[in-house]
């Protein structure tokens, strides 16, 4: 009878657990869904094709021309960091972080290869040198898709692939999600490499531009607030 009763408990726990997860999820895919959105995916596309060249001066020239569109949403401060995940050597740049934006830039300095992790996002990605290839977990045939500069994929929710850069590679990324999420992809093997001071800088420059961006968007509310309010009392 004690047994059955704690394995009745145990189940009547686990589908509460079930339950809220499923809540959760829902609720977060409602808001992702219906919520507004600071930037363009197709105007981030033709962007980053047209800074398409050689090396990671590309990132400075998709930097300047976001600039000029999106004005201090997008970072000032382009500094590389030291970046591991899914078993990749990088370098990354944060152009824009959020939490359900981001705009991050890779750098191969030498050939590498990975895994591209799972994550509750949307994400366009544009080669902007060097060539990226992938397979995708879901794949049927083993057909290796190839990126040059200029070229772009889509990674779309939950999607996991297998991943090969070209040393002095470079791929910008720009997607839509639960962002927090994707720091599982690269946090525990930054820790466990012992290469705290890396992540811990690249954590730095995106959460400080994401408060520098939410700022901007609760002063350009608020101003915007004011001036019809006192418009509608005038």
């Amino acid at each position: 009878i004690t047994f059955s009763s704690d394995m009745g408990f145990f189940f009547s726990r686990l589908l509460r657990y079930v339950i809220l997860f499923f809540a959760l999820y829902s609720g977060t895919q409602y808001v992702l869904k219906n919520k507004g959105y600071n930037f363009s995916p197709k105007e981030f596309k033709t962007l980053a094709e047209r800074a398409k060249g050689e090396g990671i001066s590309t990132v400075a020239k998709l930097a300047a021309d976001l600039q000029k569109t999106y004005g201090p949403l997008i970072s000032n401060d382009l500094a590389w960091n030291g970046f591991q995940a899914g078993g990749m050597q990088l370098k990354a740049l944060v152009l824009h972080g959020g939490i359900t934006e981001f705009i991050v830039a890779f750098h191969a300095p030498f050939a590498t290869t990975g895994r591209s992790g799972i994550h509750f996002a949307n994400s366009t990605c544009t080669v902007l040198s060097g060539s990226v290839q992938r397979v995708s977990d879901i794949a049927t045939s083993d057909n290796v898709e190839t990126f040059a500069a200029g070229g772009n994929f889509r990674q779309t929710q939950f999607e996991s692939s297998l991943f090969s850069i070209k040393e002095k590679s470079v791929v910008v990324c720009y997607g839509r999600g639960f962002v927090p999420f994707s720091s599982l992809w690269a946090l525990p093997q930054n820790i466990l490499g012992g290469d705290i001071i890396s992540t811990g800088r690249f954590h730095y420059f995106y959460l400080r531009n994401m408060y520098e961006s939410l700022a901007h968007s609760a002063i350009t509310t608020y101003n915007h607030a004011k001036k019809t309010y006192l418009k509608s009392e005038l």
